[in-house]
């Protein structure tokens, strides 16, 4: 999948229902990201729906990390229903998804975890490199979202 925008720069999010992390090619960058996920997705109530969105920020940052060695940037995004996942490196190579193979090998899971967990996927070019994105269904906590929704029709 190849989306169209090709803006090298966005800017950091503003508000409650967005988060953005810049990380390096340093040990402990992918448990930052881990950690700011589960913290971010804290009020959502669904566990399940937590460790899926922590395993896949885990498996993007920890791929930018290992294949780029250069800085990167997280992005959180919740939405009525959803959760985005943006991961941005320096690398212009397309992420290229592999047949699943011996779970007793190490590496080569992380794209076929993102096409069984999320809803979508896909991955945009950059100036400098690429983002790669996936959507999660997330229950709404937004009750100011959920309730103008909800009006009766009276």
């Amino acid at each position: 999948m190849n989306g169209t925008r090709t803006s090298s720069v966005r800017p950091p999010p503003r508000g409650p229902l967005a988060r953005w992390l810049p990380f390096s090619a340093r040990p402990g960058a992918v448990a930052e990201a881990r950690a700011l996920t589960a913290d971010f997705l804290a009020d959502v109530g669904d566990p399940l729906v937590v460790a899926d969105a922590v395993l896949l920020v885990s498996e993007l940052v920890g791929n930018a990390v290992r294949h780029t060695h250069g800085p990167g940037a997280l992005l959180l995004l919740r939405e009525t229903g959803h959760l985005r996942i943006e991961v941005t490196d320096t690398s212009p190579r397309p992420p290229r998804p592999r047949p699943p193979h011996d779970v007793q090998e190490a590496g080569g899971l992380g794209l076929f975890l993102l096409t069984r967990l999320a809803q979508h996927w896909g991955w945009y070019p950059l100036a400098r490199g690429k983002t790669v994105w996936c959507d999660l269904r997330c229950p709404s906590t937004d009750r100011r979202r959920v309730n103008r929704r909800a009006r009766p029709l009276s």
